[in-house]
């Protein structure tokens, strides 16, 4: 299975960059010779950490999971045709009164933040379509759990 983790960042919260990333591809190599099934093959999640100013809220609302089953779409910048294909999509944001926090804290206590948000997400699973039967998404959470805890 494929992982990652996407970002929306603002300039503040940039300093955490290198440590998600890093995170991203930790959970990148340890989910790479996984399977769950074959209804999902790609698993996102997209981080958000925005502090967003009075009037601009809705821009960075918390996005509901999506899963994929085959799309073509084109990048609206490059013109380039991109697959998505047994892909699901969930998201996780700092929220605002969590945001000071997260950008000051140390290294080891924002890793405790993400996470507690990417187990928790995890409930997403089981809103999954009913199209999606060839997925162990019990598995998966227990493998998720076993990353974080060693």
């Amino acid at each position: 299975m494929k992982f990652g983790i996407s970002l929306s960042i603002d300039s503040r919260s940039k300093v955490k960059s290198d440590l998600i990333h890093d995170l991203s591809e930790k959970l990148a190599i340890f989910f790479e010779n996984r399977t769950y099934g074959e209804d999902i093959q790609d698993y996102i999640i997209g981080f958000t950490c925005v502090f967003t100013p009075e009037g601009f809220k809705n821009i960075f609302k918390k996005k509901k999971p999506t899963y994929v089953s085959d799309k073509t779409k084109i990048n609206r910048f490059s013109g380039e045709k991109i697959r998505l294909f047994k892909l699901f999509i969930d998201n996780i944001t700092i929220e605002e009164d969590e945001y000071e926090t997260f950008v000051t804290s140390n290294d080891l206590d924002c890793l405790e933040l993400l996470k507690t948000k990417i187990l928790e997400s995890l409930s997403n699973l089981d809103k999954l379509p009913k199209s999606v039967k060839d997925f162990d998404k019990d598995k998966f959470k227990m493998d998720m759990g076993a990353f974080f805890d060693s």
